[in-house]
């Protein structure tokens, strides 16, 4: 089961930092979703908000300022007892070129998608990538510059694809996206089956369980043969995998 880690180790040490990545990297992620975003000097920064109130920084925006600004804010874990900086997606490529990455394009802009294809091409990146977007109009702007990149299915589609699985009739508006991503459970309730799962794999889809954090979760993509699991604890997924063997 390939694991994907969520902003990297992002429930314990502070989402979207070097730190949160190399914890994850050494817990045996093989692949990382991170959110993309532009400065005001257009360099893809790492943060799933452009206004940092959640983190505790309400005065800080990432739209607003300067890259260089933004690497010398730190944020701080959930917990709040760790806290690093904000990086760039250059930095972490560079870090970790061989990894697989789910980006999030968190705003819907060409320039955005411009940046992206560019810094890969500078940094001759040949990895696996894979996009998550949040309208048509992005879908369309990942299409046109990387024709190739397999795109999630946008949260409104997956949602009523979800409910559905739930009563087994998830086949029926399965979405034609090539990569394709659950929960394990919705109040308390399976949504996926092993005959969906195993439907999927014989369409050549690519589908991933999310966000697992848990070994309930855990133990039901294992016993519905999921390829892959998106989650926030790496080193809780590596343990239920070497205690499983």
């Amino acid at each position: 089961m390939k694991i994907i880690a969520h902003r990297g180790s992002s429930l314990i040490w502070p989402e979207n930092t070097m730190f949160a990545f190399e914890q994850a990297h050494a817990h045996g992620a093989e692949g990382f979703e991170t959110d993309l975003r532009l400065s005001a000097d257009e360099e893809i920064i790492l943060s799933h908000d452009d206004n940092l109130t959640r983190v505790g920084l309400p005065d800080k925006t990432i739209s607003l300022m300067s890259a260089d600004e933004i690497q010398q804010i730190s944020i701080p874990a959930k917990s709040g007892e760790h806290s690093d900086k904000i990086i760039t997606l250059k930095t972490l490529l560079t870090r970790f070129p061989e990894k697989s990455y789910i980006f999030d394009c968190k705003i819907t802009s060409e320039l955005l998608v411009q940046k992206l294809k560019s810094l890969l091409a500078d940094l001759n990146f040949h990895s696996q990538i894979w996009f998550l977007t949040w309208s048509g109009e992005a879908d369309s702007l990942v299409e046109k510059y990387f024709p190739n990149a397999p795109i999630f299915p946008r949260e409104t589609i997956t949602r009523t694809w979800g409910l559905r699985s739930i009563f087994g009739l998830g086949n029926n508006v399965e979405p034609a996206n090539k990569i394709l991503s659950l929960p394990a459970y919705h109040l308390y309730l399976p949504v996926f089956q092993k005959k969906q799962v195993d439907a999927m794999k014989t369409a050549n889809k690519t589908f991933i369980g999310y966000i697992v954090n848990d070994e309930k979760s855990y133990n039901r993509c294992i016993a519905c043969g999921v390829e892959g699991v998106l989650t926030d604890r790496p080193d809780l997924i590596s343990l239920y995998l070497k205690n499983s063997k």
